[in-house]
């Protein structure tokens, strides 16, 4: 089976431009909410990605006027923990995924909730159309927004945004999302989204994969740690060129800092 015709599920388009992974929520008469099923679906996108050495990359975006409106709530009981507990656990898998492995731009064309913002800040480069808004609504619920969505957006938009968004609820727009490191690029357009996607995928796709990589994954795990500490790791990276093994180099550094 080619490539660009594999299967992820009815509501997941796939294929693969200049090396990079395209992975297209479709689940529009649903707003791209997400079913157990759909995230398993979108899990096994990503792993293949991750697994699959001729792809350097993932372009995570969706078709219809909603990235992701978070989980799709008629589709479980809350009142069912161990259902729910499978759920938190499959999103998390995939935050961990997009967060350690190889270099995921989010194309983001509409609004954005829940695990559609969790989803995105896990990635590496945002660039969102601006008529789309981003929002965490489980505080309405009263539910805790697990997955390790406090963590990454600690990280990503600091503590006082962490709690606007989480405790709050704000809501924001793409200006603010620039203004707060939420996203990092504005377009006007559907088009001009995936073409400055491909920009940034043709830019990665043409540097040394396990430099970006070593650079992502100490990018994103040094925050917490002591210079002292963060510096040796990093000598470590500079010296990736010592080993004949790179994707081996990758993995084995990927698990000193997961």
């Amino acid at each position: 089976m080619s490539v660009n015709n594999l299967d992820f599920g009815e509501h997941i388009e796939f294929s693969v431009k200049k090396r990079f992974g395209i992975i297209t929520l479709d689940r529009i008469h649903r707003s791209n909410a997400f079913t157990q099923e759909q995230l398993e679906h979108l899990k096994k996108a990503i792993d293949h990605c991750q697994e699959y050495s001729n792809i350097r990359g993932i372009i995570l975006t969706n078709n219809g006027s909603s990235f992701s409106t978070g989980m799709d709530l008629d589709a479980i009981d809350g009142a069912d923990h161990v259902a729910v507990k499978k759920l938190e656990g499959t999103a998390a898998e995939i935050c961990k995924l997009l967060f350690n492995g190889k270099p995921a731009i989010c194309a983001i064309n509409g609004r954005t909730m829940g695990e559609g913002v969790v989803f995105s800040v896990c990635c590496d480069y945002r660039i969102a159309v601006k008529s789309s808004f981003f929002q965490m609504p489980e505080i309405f619920s009263g539910i805790f927004p697990g997955t390790g969505c406090v963590i990454v957006f600690s990280k990503i938009i600091g503590i006082p945004w962490t709690k606007k968004m989480l405790m709050f609820g704000e809501k924001v727009d793409a200006i603010k999302a620039l203004e707060i490191g939420l996203i990092d690029q504005i377009v006007d357009t559907k088009d001009q989204l995936i073409e400055e996607s491909m920009k940034k995928a043709r830019f990665l796709f043409s540097k040394n994969q396990t430099v970006l990589q070593a650079i992502k994954l100490c990018s994103n795990h040094f925050l917490d740690k002591s210079y002292r500490d963060a510096y040796e790791i990093e000598k470590a990276a500079s010296g990736w060129y010592e080993h004949k093994d790179k994707n081996n180099f990758i993995q084995e550094f990927r698990k000193k800092l997961e």
